[in-house]
């Protein structure tokens, strides 16, 4: 009996030893090994499941049907000097879950010229998802017609490409989301300490550069290729749970790497007429002339754009000069002389302008500016200006904005303008933001 009792005993201590090694390889695995899996979705073709064989399909359905890829861009370069530059980027995806041909739909955006993106800050989250970039022409394509709905912040009956839009696509014959939900913080350091100074996200301009640079850059130069592109960095793309109706988000893998095939064509030749173009559309123009003299080939060579803030300097000297008015009780502001010669000498220049009344720029040099000077951008040629602050009056002197073929007037509700008789004479379209 005494015996037993020992072996017992001895098993038990034993049995105790095993269970506590257990555990700590348990804890050990479970905190500091840790397996990182990855996933991978690579966006092919985006033919409908419905779609018939290529030796059943007439000329006109292999047309619609053959060669249908999530992103398919065009690029005529204008190297020759002979047409228009023209950059177009085109989506493709269904408008349901059954991933048919009746589901097609296609949104596209074009740009006349060599298009280089731009950051601009916004006041909240939600303004930068529903940021729609106003210097492209947007297009849509559905039973086989193209056309364009999008009147900016006038209204749209068209698809909207922000940070809101989700496509559907096809991964494998099912179906899946897309969207543009790409974004990295900013940081700055204060003495040894690092902080958060704010929030990048990234929007479809982002999306168009780097899809064009990569155009530019392939090493087999003009003609028609494939390649495949490593979308992470912008979009996120979901599974379609047919049992709950919803889209589900991946919350077990580690890292997931997007990527699509990009279908372009790269042209030396410049853009003449319209039916060159993925949408058969040139600037909204499905009709655009094709006569070789009535084409102003300058007009759209490429061009450097200018993002001026009020931090911006020349040669480490101040862009903007301001003068006090004791009437006004502030500063007014305009560009200086040599920062006009300098963008006079550049006729290909654009300039696009972004202040912010309330920056730490002006505070810290306690400047406050009640508007913008007589001549104060004159001859400048300028495409969008941008204004914000809070509870401000702006007087526009005369000619302060004359001759700058503005297109694009952005400013904040709080803000109201005081226009001086002659202070302007473009056409341009304002914008609340």
């Amino acid at each position: 009996m005494k015996v037993l009792k020992t072996i017992g005993n001895c098993c038990l201590v034993f049995l105790t030893v095993l269970s506590i090694c257990v555990i700590i390889a348990f804890v050990y695995y479970h905190f500091f090994v840790k397996d990182t899996t990855i996933g991978v979705n690579n966006v092919n073709d985006q033919l409908a499941l419905d779609v018939k064989k290529a030796d059943e399909l007439t000329e006109e359905e292999k047309d619609e049907f053959e060669e249908r890829w999530f992103m398919e861009a065009s690029y005529y370069s204008n190297a020759k000097n002979n047409g228009v530059q023209l950059q177009e980027l085109k989506y493709n995806y269904f408008t349901g879950y059954n991933l048919t041909s009746d589901q097609y739909r296609s949104t596209g955006m074009q740009y006349m010229g060599d298009f280089n993106t731009y950051s601009s800050e916004v006041n909240s989250k939600d303004e930068a998802q529903n940021r729609v970039l106003s210097e492209f022409y947007y297009y849509d394509t559905t039973n086989g017609i193209t056309w364009s709905g999008f009147k900016g912040q006038y209204g749209s009956v068209s698809t909207t490409l922000n940070r809101e839009q989700q496509f559907i696509i096809k991964i494998d014959d099912r179906p899946f989301s897309i969207q543009l939900t790409g974004k990295y913080d900013v940081h700055g350091k204060f003495l040894f300490i690092k902080y958060k100074k704010g929030t990048v996200y990234f929007d479809y301009g982002d999306v168009f550069d780097c899809v064009f640079t990569a155009i530019k850059s392939n090493d087999k130069g003009y003609g028609d290729y494939y390649i495949t592109l490593d979308l992470s960095q912008y979009f996120t793309i979901k599974e379609y749970d047919t049992a709950t109706k919803k889209f589900k988000a991946d919350d077990v893998t580690d890292v997931i790497k997007n990527y699509a095939v990009l279908k372009f064509h790269y042209d030396e030749n410049g853009a003449r007429n319209s039916t060159q173009s993925l949408f058969g559309s040139i600037a909204c123009n499905p009709s655009y002339d094709t006569e070789q003299d009535k084409i102003d080939t300058t007009y759209w060579q490429e061009r450097m754009t200018y993002n001026l803030d009020e931090n911006s300097k020349l040669n480490g000297k101040e862009l903007f000069a301001y003068r006090y008015s004791e009437v006004y009780g502030g500063y007014f502001l305009s560009l200086t002389m040599d920062a006009k010669k300098l963008f006079a000498e550049m006729p290909r220049a654009k300039v696009n302008v972004m202040l912010d009344l309330d920056s730490e720029y002006f505070s810290t040099n306690e400047i406050n500016i009640v508007g913008f000077d007589y001549n104060a951008f004159e001859g400048v040629e300028l495409d969008t200006f941008t204004v914000k602050g809070k509870d401000k009056t702006l007087y526009l002197l005369e000619k302060s904005l004359s001759n700058t073929s503005l297109q694009v007037l952005k400013r904040n509700f709080s803000i109201k303008l005081e226009i001086a008789s002659g202070a302007m004479n473009s056409e341009y379209r304002e914008v609340f933001i």
